[in-house]
């Protein structure tokens, strides 16, 4: 990316809080002390979105294939930073353990197919540890699974762990949930 489109992108995010600023009623014009609360809120708001939509493109990238070392150049941090500040529990899951048999990813997964190939996939064994775009994970296992996706609600998910699932993964807008099938 060039220094003009990263300049770009910054002059978006501060057209934020100035839309923000100007919507307000009436305007927030940091002439007085009222106000700076919810300036900060807000300006929070944006960085917070902004921290995880930077995990969910690394996330995106490893998936991919980018390596570590490769996450940490693009970020100007060591390959040990972008681990320690981007590796998930589920980046552990999905990777295999000395001796461990090799992953299973299986490409063209969609919002209409998926719930299938998982199906078809947890009938062989395969347990599902990590969702991506158009892929999914498995590993194989010596016993049969079964999956569910639901819309992440607070009400879902604790009724998901009540009938004993366990979460795997997210990728907007579902959450992804296995239990063994025996």
């Amino acid at each position: 990316m060039n220094i003009n489109e990263q300049q770009a992108l910054r002059d978006k995010v501060g057209a934020l809080m100035l839309e923000w600023a100007e919507g307000r009623e009436p305007p927030f014009t940091g002439e007085g002390r009222e106000g700076f609360d919810d300036a900060i809120l807000a300006a929070h708001l944006i960085a917070d979105e902004g921290r995880l939509n930077l995990q969910r493109w690394v996330e995106a990238a490893r998936r991919s294939g980018l390596s570590w070392t490769q996450v940490g150049e693009v970020l100007g941090i060591s390959k040990q930073a972008a681990q320690q500040r981007f590796r998930t529990a589920q980046d552990d899951e999905a990777l295999p353990d000395a001796g461990e048999a090799e992953r299973i990813v299986r490409y063209g997964a969609t919002a209409f197919n998926e719930m299938s190939m998982m199906r078809t996939e947890g009938e062989q064994g395969h347990e599902l540890v990590d969702v991506g775009p158009l892929a999914l994970v498995f590993r194989p296992t010596q016993r049969r699974w079964q999956y569910r996706r639901i819309i992440g609600t607070n009400a879902a998910v604790a009724r998901m762990e009540r009938e004993g699932w366990s979460y795997v993964a997210s990728w907007l807008p579902f959450l992804y949930y296995k239990r063994p099938a025996d």
